[in-house]
């Protein structure tokens, strides 16, 4: 009866290793093969949401594409670590006019400043490390 019950526990021992979840998120189901629309941007205390239209930011391999309402684009390199939830972009470029636009302005600002990422395959936050500051996106 020992052996029986000492194999029942070394078994549900190894079973539990096998399902053990891991703290790594997947940046895979996180970023790619969505289409983000930015819900709003937090500054501090302060929320803004766009009136405009829709602001859609696509992840693809280690490049992403940011669409606005005017049909301006913020295009780069992006790259994120799953474990430690950081994200980083480089090389942004802009095509179209998006000066007149404050919220592709601030959004492009903020890409150049991220440091870090939150959420799953439903919300997006990508952060800026000081004070409070971070896009949050839904899945289209």
């Amino acid at each position: 009866m020992r052996k029986k019950i000492t194999g029942i526990v070394f078994f549900l021992v190894a079973a539990l290793s096998f399902c053990a979840c891991s703290n790594e998120d997947d940046i895979g189901e996180i970023f790619t093969g969505h289409d983000w629309t930015l819900a709003f941007i937090q500054e501090g205390n302060d929320k803004s949401t766009p009136k405009d239209g829709d602001y859609t930011i696509v992840f693809n391999g280690s490049t992403f594409t940011l669409t606005t309402p005017a049909n301006a684009t913020i295009t780069g390199n992006w790259q994120a670590d799953g474990e430690s939830r950081t994200f980083r972009c480089s090389n942004i470029r802009t095509t179209g006019n998006i000066n007149s636009d404050d919220t592709a302005n601030k959004m492009r600002q903020l890409l150049q400043n991220a440091t870090s990422y939150a959420g799953d395959a439903n919300w997006l936050q990508i952060i800026v490390q000081t004070g409070n500051v971070f896009m949050q996106f839904h899945n289209k």
